[in-house]
């Protein structure tokens, strides 16, 4: 009765606040073939390294500059850019949400209005927490997980609210022997105009691209919303062996869940979370937490001052997260990260370059909650 009346206690707790961190999805249509998409994964990079915490990008190869034959190009692709309708290539989608500014005449706008779309959405207040947990493997090359939904808020009534889950890859190599892959760029973009880009001259490599759609081209609809209500949907991944040239890289793919409108005409992505391939598919234990809160990982160990470090935790009750970094002495010199989250895994990516006066040397990371507390220490160089 105690632990009921506890679990209860929590769960109003987690409905009555709306603090959840509103993580923004951009996608990005691009090609091998446009020699100005090298741009706008410029931008898209730069956005993203001045904004890691709230925003989640997407390259969808696609449209006419993507070769039928690459490896890069899906069907599920091809729908989002249909129904985002771009004029040209690079386009990109923040939420799905037009952006009426841009004066697209479709979802898709130019890569200048990137930024000021994803601000509009990240000032947003998120309406759900959303995690992804580990199950089991169910057979030689598949693998099952949990996502788990909490709602804080009521969606617009009468419109369906879908749950959608994309594999992404990174380091992705554009090689000198697969035309497929090389990235065409133009005269005075990156690498001093170069072109076509390779990993071999350049050290060009694809990264956030959409490899796998596990739900189809709009998710799965859930059932019973309510300002209030919690969902866990089981998802399952068969792993394609023979998805050549590039295989299946666990150490360099990520999944990412969010939930979105899911209807004719309105598809706005509400909220999202990612978290490691490795730790979702392929776990050393399953659902193993010692403590109610857990860091499974901190990426990359040690790090360059200035860049991003991905801190993937576990909670195993609702609550409040927050990060804390403290340097050697004890003293506390940031708080980047506090979010009202559903119980689960998540990913905070916190940019060292954000929080002033930081030296090289080591810090510590923690992760608390009002239950328990977990640190990991982090080399800046």
């Amino acid at each position: 009765m105690k632990k009921l009346l506890l679990s209860a206690l929590a769960l109003s707790a987690f409905a009555a606040t709306n603090a959840q961190v509103k993580k923004v999805l951009l996608h990005d249509y691009t090609g091998v073939n446009c020699q100005f998409c090298t741009d706008g994964t410029v931008r898209l990079e730069a956005i993203h390294a001045a904004n890691p915490t709230n925003f989640i990008p997407v390259q969808i190869h696609t449209g006419g500059y993507t070769p039928s034959a690459s490896p890069l190009k899906t069907a599920e692709g091809d729908a989002q850019d249909a129904f985002a309708d771009p004029a040209g290539y690079p386009a990109g989608s923040v939420d799905m949400l037009k952006y009426t500014p841009s004066g697209s005449t479709g979802i898709a706008m130019g890569r200048g209005y990137w930024d000021p779309a994803f601000q509009a959405q990240k000032a947003k207040p998120a309406i759900a927490s959303i995690s992804i947990n580990n199950r089991k493997k169910t057979g030689p090359a598949t693998y099952e997980a949990d996502v788990v939904i909490q709602f804080n808020t009521a969606p617009t009534a009468g419109q369906d609210v879908a749950l959608n889950v994309f594999i992404l890859q990174d380091s992705i190599k554009a090689t000198k022997t697969n035309t497929n892959l090389r990235q065409i760029n133009y005269s005075g973009g990156p690498k001093g105009g170069a072109s076509p880009l390779t990993y071999e001259d350049h050290g060009y490599i694809h990264n956030n691209v959409l490899r796998k759609v596990l739900f189809g081209n709009w998710g799965k609809n859930l059932t019973g919303v309510s300002a209030t209500s919690k969902h866990t949907e089981k998802i399952t991944w068969t792993v394609d062996t023979s998805a050549a040239p590039l295989g299946i890289d666990r150490a360099n793919m990520r999944i990412v869940a969010f939930i979105a409108y899911n209807s004719t005409l309105n598809k706005e992505v509400l909220n999202a979370e990612m978290l490691s391939v490795s730790k979702t598919f392929f776990p050393s234990g399953v659902n193993e937490i010692a403590n109610n809160v857990e860091i499974m990982s901190a990426y990359p160990n040690p790090a360059k001052l200035g860049s991003v470090i991905n801190i993937e935790y576990n909670i195993t009750t609702p609550q409040v997260v927050t990060m804390n970094v403290y340097n050697m002495a004890g003293q506390k010199v940031a708080t980047p990260y506090v979010s009202n989250e559903v119980e689960g895994g998540h990913t905070i990516m916190w940019k060292t370059g954000l929080t002033p006066n930081l030296v090289p040397g080591t810090y510590i990371v923690e992760v608390a909650t009002a239950e328990g507390r977990q640190t990991q220490r982090i080399t800046l160089q």
